[in-house]
């Protein structure tokens, strides 16, 4: 990947399932709503036409094969900054933009079943100026995810470690990119956690 474009004042949350990332996602809302900073929150898959498409695969709805799937994400994921209202729109709108995972999520999950290499090439997109990584144990992430009603097609525990090492193996091609990449204790509480994330935008206390 030849990426080196740096989005400025784009926020990316990521983790492994059941790590923290959606709770952060919220609590960063009230964060930024309680300073009154203009800002624009988001997740991926979207919840549009593709979107919607990959969470039936991943709820195990429909069936897919792997290579579609990742195609479908880096669709979704296109669209999901590229179109109307989408990340650059917000950004040129002079907003803050704080997403629910990005690209690093398809190399550490499509990774599992099709060449990496391939999963990276075809995620050619821009970076985050920030990227939050919650580190939390397979272990933890398989209790926070038991009390779930649905299953998804990657929370089985036996994949997590090989999910880990390709979350690795994307974050580190950017290592140089100048794309500020934080590894915080996902198994902190969800309000430490936050405060360190908001450290990094706004003075103490939030």
């Amino acid at each position: 990947m030849k990426t080196e474009n740096i989005l400025k004042k784009f926020i990316v949350l990521e983790g492994l399932d059941g790590s923290g990332t959606t709770t952060q996602l919220k609590m960063l809302k009230q964060s930024f709503d309680k300073k009154k900073i203009d800002s624009f929150f988001t997740m991926e898959p979207t919840d549009g036409v593709i979107g919607k498409v990959i969470r039936d695969a991943l709820r195990k709805k429909i069936v897919l094969d792997s290579k579609t799937l990742a195609l479908l994400f880096t669709a979704d994921r296109n669209e999901h900054i590229y179109g109307k209202e989408g990340i650059m729109e917000q950004l040129e709108n002079n907003k803050w933009v704080i997403c629910d995972r990005y690209f690093f999520s398809s190399i550490a999950y499509q990774s599992l079943a099709c060449d990496r290499n391939w999963v990276v090439d075809i995620n050619n997109f821009p970076l985050p100026e920030y990227l939050f990584f919650l580190t939390t144990s397979p272990n933890e992430c398989q209790k926070r995810m038991e009390n779930r009603d649905e299953k998804e097609l990657f929370e089985d525990i036996k994949l997590q470690e090989s999910i880990l090492d390709n979350y690795n193996y994307g974050i580190n091609i950017f290592k140089k990119s100048g794309m500020k990449v934080f590894y915080i204790d996902g198994e902190e509480s969800a309000e430490v956690i936050n405060e360190k994330i908001c450290k990094n935008f706004f003075p103490m206390p939030i």
